[in-house]
Order: C-alpha cells, then structure tokens, then sequence
C-alpha cells in the first residue's frame, strides 16, 4: 500500500462511525470522476454539482467567513499542540 493510502486510512480511522457517511459519499464521487473517461462537458457538470456538497452541514454564522476557516483551524489546532 503506498503511503498516501495509508494515510487516507489513517484519516478515516479517526473519524467518527456515525459520521463517516460524508467521506463515504466524497469517495464514491471520486471513484466516479475515475472509473472511466468522462467527456469535458460531463466533468464540468459533476465539478458544478459537487460545490456545495456539504452546505446542509453548514453553520449559518460561519458563511461569512468561509475563506479564513482553513487558516483560522489550522492555527487553532496548532495553539493546542
């Protein structure tokens, strides 16, 4: 097994059951994406439909700062280590 699999692994491990649904469905999306050639036209709409995958997990009061939540986990977890 290569490392990057090992990895992923090792992230899925750590997730919790009850919630692994989203990254099953993720995975699911990307082994479709790589089953088999797709033309350009089709992989623009499945880019298109994938956006906004998770919004219905979404907290309304972080919307507004959707592009320094990266950042802002990051050094949040990096305080706690």
């Amino acid at each position: 097994m290569t490392g990057i699999r090992t990895q992923v692994f090792e992230i899925i491990q750590d997730i919790p059951e009850e919630k692994l649904i989203a990254a099953v469905e993720v995975l699911k999306g990307l082994r479709a994406l790589y089953a088999e050639p797709i033309v350009t036209e089709e992989k623009d709409n499945i880019r298109r439909d994938a956006f906004g995958i998770f919004s219905k997990y979404a907290n309304p009061d972080l919307i507004g700062v959707e592009k320094e939540a990266w950042g802002m986990a990051v050094r949040e977890k990096h305080d706690t280590h």
